[in-house]
């Protein structure tokens, strides 16, 4: 609701200055945007509760062009003929999704630390790539680390090595030029993942009602996250045949990183699904093992509904918790209890790095000092 009332209150704000100048409905576009954003905001003197954020101001008006045009009430968005840039851009992100694999999410993030770069080594001019030196990467990156964070920058660095590797792998630059990208080490101290104790974790699996439909599915739900460690968009995307009730496996083909794995299906988690297939499942002609059961009756879209029915159940068992993902961790940091080898971790989470997995190995000085003896003696 505040971003709506402060969008409201731009739009307000821009109207009553194009009717000062006199600027007609037909004729906005971003050139008109640009002129009241640089040449009325710095100067202006207009009553309260007018926003003088350029940021705000900015992020408010695109919003409005998009609906103006929506509604055809002005003229649509002049197509401009991509620039080397974004062929090469355009390039790196069809590299980045069919060649490395990486998620929607990664190739974003990516794109944009690539055409800072680009943007802060040659500026408007066209890209030269065969200019590019080591210090050009080690300059690029001291500017960026003392205008952001460092976690910030602990993405940055292996974005950066991403996009000079693939100019490499496309001939157009040195090997050595991703060499030069350097990367703050990780913090220390750094917090231990958050999981669920064992307590915890009973509870939550109890608080699942299995004497109606929706808690059968639920159910089945939740034991993919806590006993195979999956993620929320993984179980929303499982197909009926995924599931090999006889070899005890399941199959991902659905996964962030692209590549599909197969895993052992623990009979625990086998007999929660039979169970839903059998008693709870709705009749309906979709593929996907978790459907709605709410009108529209069709497959679930995303990850929303695997969310929505986990938050729930935290809330339904008094668990002050919102983030599912901690049952993915509470998975990883169980087995790493058991004695279970790193690698056999990373394997069944689909981690490509141990690095990432290395996180569940942390020690945890709280379990620990709970663990410790007490002193024998007095101290004097």
């Amino acid at each position: 609701m505040i971003s709506i009332r402060c969008y409201t209150g731009v739009a307000e704000h821009f109207f009553r200055w194009m009717g000062a100048h006199q600027v007609k409905l037909a004729t906005l576009d971003e050139v008109v945007v640009a002129r009241f954003l640089r040449r009325h905001l710095p100067r202006c003197r207009c009553p309260r509760p007018a926003s003088k954020q350029y940021r705000r101001c900015d992020l408010a008006l695109r919003q409005l062009l998009l609906f103006l045009r929506q509604q055809q009430l002005i003229k649509p968005k002049p197509i401009e003929p991509p620039s080397a840039t974004d062929r090469l851009i355009a390039q790196y992100d069809r590299h980045m999704n069919e060649v490395a694999g990486l998620a929607k999410g990664t190739r974003r993030d990516y794109r944009t630390y690539a055409r800072q770069f680009l943007q802060w080594r040659f500026g408007r001019r066209p890209a030269q790539l065969h200019e590019l030196v080591p210090g050009d990467i080690t300059g690029f990156v001291e500017q960026r680390a003392r205008e952001i964070k460092p976690a910030t920058l602990r993405e940055l660095a292996p974005g950066l090595r991403s996009f000079l590797r693939f100019l490499h792998f496309t001939n157009r630059s040195d090997a050595q030029l991703a060499g030069a990208v350097t990367c703050p080490p990780p913090w220390p101290h750094s917090p231990v993942p958050e999981t669920l104790s064992e307590a915890q974790l009973r509870k939550f699996l109890k608080s699942f009602d299995r004497t109606q439909p929706l808690g059968l599915r639920d159910f089945a739900m939740a034991l993919c996250l806590c006993q195979l460690g999956l993620r929320a968009l993984e179980v929303a995307s499982l197909q009926l045949a995924d599931v090999d009730m006889q070899a005890q496996t399941l199959y991902l083909r659905h996964t962030k990183t692209r590549r599909g794995r197969l895993l052992p299906l623990p009979s625990d988690v086998a007999k929660a699904i039979q169970g839903y297939l059998r008693a709870g499942r709705p009749a309906t002609g979709s593929t996907r093992l978790f459907v709605r059961h709410r009108a529209p009756w069709s497959e679930c879209q995303g990850s929303d509904l695997v969310l929505s029915a986990m938050r729930s159940a935290f809330d339904r068992c008094g668990l002050n918790h919102n983030r599912v993902h901690l049952l993915r961790h509470t998975f990883a940091t169980r087995l790493h209890r058991r004695g279970l080898d790193i690698k056999v971790i990373a394997d069944l989470l689909g981690h490509q790095s141990l690095d990432t997995t290395a996180r569940y190995a942390r020690v945890n000085f709280e379990e620990l000092r709970q663990a410790a003896l007490p002193w024998p003696g007095v101290w004097r």
